[in-house]
């Protein structure tokens, strides 16, 4: 029998309570996560945000993004090989679904990473020490030290530890928003 590693058991535990939720559930506590970010001054202040488009089971972002479009700009992430490229977000209608099931944009890509005044940051499960972990593929631990700005995990309460395994090379937050709580360093 194969040992389960501490990271992919919190995994599994997760993905065990989100499955025990509707995706009517899930929506209503994502615009409470939504609403929290919302409030914090990282958010108010940046004018150009890296931001991932979400899929089913994670925080939505979809509306949060067409809501501000006109007053933000939005990075997407966009996954090329063992890595992720950004793209600007232009319009909904411009994205296209990669062989992840991922909606992504198709515009130019986008290299001023100095230029991101914020990085909003999806998870599997977060701590109240900061830490993240995702989905064990690394994309986000290799983008994030190439990004100066502040970073924001967002999750659903049940998905807020106060502690988690993680790893040297695991990048931490500067906050994480979850529907009733934010954590920041």
């Amino acid at each position: 029998m194969k040992q389960v590693s501490p990271k992919q058991a919190l995994r599994d535990q997760v993905a065990a309570k989100k499955g025990t939720l509707s995706p009517a559930e899930l929506r209503f506590f994502s615009s409470e996560v939504i609403s929290t970010l919302e409030l914090t001054s990282l958010f108010q202040d940046a004018t150009r945000i890296l931001i991932y488009y979400s899929i089913p089971g994670e925080v939505e972002t979809h509306d949060f993004i067409d809501k501000y479009r006109e007053d933000k700009s939005f990075i997407l992430p966009v996954v090329k090989g063992n890595e992720l490229a950004l793209k600007e977000f232009t319009s909904s209608e411009e994205m296209i679904k990669s062989s992840f099931g991922i909606f992504e944009p198709t515009g130019n890509e986008f290299i001023d990473l100095d230029r991101i005044d914020l990085v909003v940051v999806p998870g599997v499960a977060f701590d109240r020490e900061l830490h993240r972990l995702g989905r064990g593929k690394g994309f986000y631990d290799r983008l994030l030290p190439l990004i100066n700005a502040p970073k924001i995990g967002v999750c659903f309460d049940f998905q807020l530890f106060d502690h988690i395994p993680y790893d040297k090379h695991d990048v931490k937050m500067n906050m994480v928003v979850s529907q009733n709580e934010i954590v920041i360093e």
